[in-house]
């Protein structure tokens, strides 16, 4: 199909100026929105870029707002995947089984008020530890939504944490739920944590271009 129109110097860097106000998973999809903009202007597009980029406005924040819930999914996913080889990697079931009967000895033999006590204490902790030691640079999140979900999967243990809040006397009296519970949401805590150091690293080489 003919091009009705020849995108300028001029509109490309106002695009440029436009699409940089916007939150995005990665370059990679910035660079996939840009290239698809330019080319529907240059088809169907009036010749004016600033009234095309407000006809399509939702058409951009939904492409957005899709490609940042492809990556919160894949990193919930990965968080899962993980998680789950706690249980099927040859390597790490013996740490599973030690750490889930320590968990479970404490719940059985130890008074019921320092068991509470560490059951909070042990999944805060590790909530404190990817909120503030793998605390990513504020000015990155910004650049890259791709870190900006980073360490999400970190509330979902922080959650399971708060909901016994609100009937402790039913929650503590079965102690294998309870053992099973808490090696969990330390499971999940961990895997989280995990996922966040690795993609973190990863991200970064891949992006550093763009964070320096």
């Amino acid at each position: 199909m003919e091009k009705k129109h020849e995108i300028t110097a001029k509109q490309l860097a106002f695009l440029d100026r436009f699409l940089k106000k916007h939150n995005f998973g990665s370059e990679d999809d910035k660079i996939e929105l840009k290239d698809h903009i330019i080319s529907d202007f240059e088809m169907n597009g009036n010749g004016n870029l600033s009234q095309y980029l407000s006809e399509e406005l939702s058409f951009i924040k939904k492409f957005i707002g899709n490609k940042l819930r492809v990556i919160h999914k894949r990193y919930r996913r990965k968080t899962i995947d993980e998680a789950l080889s706690f249980f099927t990697s040859i390597k790490k079931l013996p740490i599973t089984i030690v750490t889930f009967l320590i968990v479970y000895l404490l719940v059985t033999y130890v008074n019921e008020t320092v068991t509470q006590t560490l059951f909070f204490a042990s999944i805060i902790s590790l909530f404190i530890y990817s909120e503030f030691f793998l605390k990513i640079k504020k000015k990155d999140k910004e650049k890259l939504n791709a870190i900006k979900y980073l360490g999400q999967e970190m509330w979902l243990p922080y959650l399971m944490v708060m909901l016994p809040l609100g009937f402790l006397e039913d929650f503590f009296v079965n102690n294998y739920f309870f053992s099973l519970y808490w090696f969990v949401a330390i499971a999940y805590s961990v895997a989280a944590i995990i996922v966040m150091k690795r993609e973190k690293k990863i991200i970064y080489e891949k992006y550093k271009h763009l964070l320096s």
